[in-house]
């Protein structure tokens, strides 16, 4: 009886009407959670390169640049969410309007909503394979470079006379009096220097910038002195000197390794640990557009008349739960806590079977 009913549940052919009604309402919803999400995230990036150009640590003509090269990153991380939420906000809908209702007398349930919503779902899997696995290394790689060029040409233009100014991390602590009467200098200046063996203090008449042919930047004190301390004896060493240089921009760790910046041909051919969790990463990142995809319609079946908030609430637990599980995965496989050949599969798997799970009761029941 039940699999006569099935083959009759199955047979029934959903509308092309209803169809590209669905996957119109679907794609509006999508571009809605994305677009704010993305504002709100962008906004909050904004705020902070604004803050680290008002403190000198970024040049202000790179903070445009910077933030759209890693605006584009976001999308990555935003998309399987926003079509993730847009699912269960438009089945939410169609149980609150009682569009289910109708829905389900006319015999459309499971597997006519997956047919119906799948082509929204394969068009953002693929732009996410897209993102992940060309456009959003080569905007890392871009950003890295960008950020690193800026933070070696920091010159008097971006330290701000009588104020304080932190560099290197907040090692160093910079103030002048006031801007020297040459263009690119600096009056009465002040530098403390903290270091792992104790600190230093350089007090100069002058200062002023130089850059060198392999783009190292220097600060040129002139006619100073400087106060070295000690903790583990007492007292002070002075030193005088007429011309001291302070290098600005550290040289540029070749071990300081960005795997998000690496190119997706080169980690096909790379072993390491690192590299092939890297890899793993950037194609998990579209399969779990059809994985939620899959999950959203059991999540969100239909219950005409109920709140289109109700399956909201679980979605994003199923979706935390999801991408911190990831997140681990890729760090045990980066370590090599996990076999290669597991790697962040059985995340994948664990909820393609949580899946199942859900729908193994609902496709025997006729809606209505």
């Amino acid at each position: 009886m039940h699999r006569r009913r099935l083959k009759i549940f199955c047979r029934v052919r959903m509308p092309s009407v209803i169809r590209r009604y669905l996957s119109q309402e679907l794609l509006l919803y999508w571009l809605v959670f994305t677009l704010v999400l993305w504002l709100v995230l962008v906004t909050a990036r904004f705020s902070l390169y604004l803050g680290q150009a008002a403190e000198g640590h970024l040049p202000a003509d790179t903070v445009l640049t910077l933030l759209g090269l890693k605006s584009v990153g976001f999308l990555v991380f935003l998309l399987p969410l926003t079509l993730f939420l847009a699912l269960l906000w438009l089945l939410g809908r169609l149980n609150r309007d009682y569009e289910a209702l109708a829905l389900g007398a006319s015999g459309i349930g499971l597997f006519q909503l997956y047919r119906a919503l799948s082509m929204p779902v394969l068009l953002v899997s693929l732009l996410v394979a897209l993102l992940s696995f060309y456009l959003v290394p080569y905007t890392a790689q871009q950003g890295y470079r960008l950020r690193a060029e800026a933070q070696r040409q920091i010159d008097a233009g971006a330290l701000t006379p009588g104020r304080f100014h932190t560099l290197h991390n907040g090692r160093w602590l910079l103030y002048a009096r006031r801007a020297g009467t040459a263009a690119g200098t600096l009056d009465e200046v002040f530098v403390h220097i903290r270091q792992d063996g104790g600190s230093q203090v350089l007090v100069a008449r002058q200062a002023g910038f130089r850059q060198f042919g392999d783009g190292e930047r220097f600060m040129l004190l002139r006619d100073g002195y400087r106060y070295d301390t000690d903790p583990a004896q007492p007292g002070y060493r002075v030193l005088h000197y007429d011309e001291y240089a302070l290098r600005l921009n550290a040289p540029l760790a070749e071990d300081e390794h960005k795997w998000d910046a690496v190119k997706t041909s080169a980690l096909l051919g790379d072993t390491r640990p690192e590299a092939q969790a890297q890899l793993q990463l950037r194609g998990s990142r579209a399969l779990s557009v059809l994985v939620l995809g899959l999950l959203a319609v059991p999540l969100g079946q239909f219950r005409p008349g109920t709140s289109r908030f109700y399956p909201m609430w679980l979605g994003v637990l199923v979706f935390t739960a999801y991408f911190n599980l990831l997140g681990t995965a890729e760090v045990w496989l980066a370590h090599g806590q996990v076999p290669g050949w597991l790697g962040l599969w059985w995340v994948h798997l664990g909820f393609v079977a949580a899946l199942i799970v859900l729908v193994k009761p609902w496709r025997w029941r006729r809606v209505a």
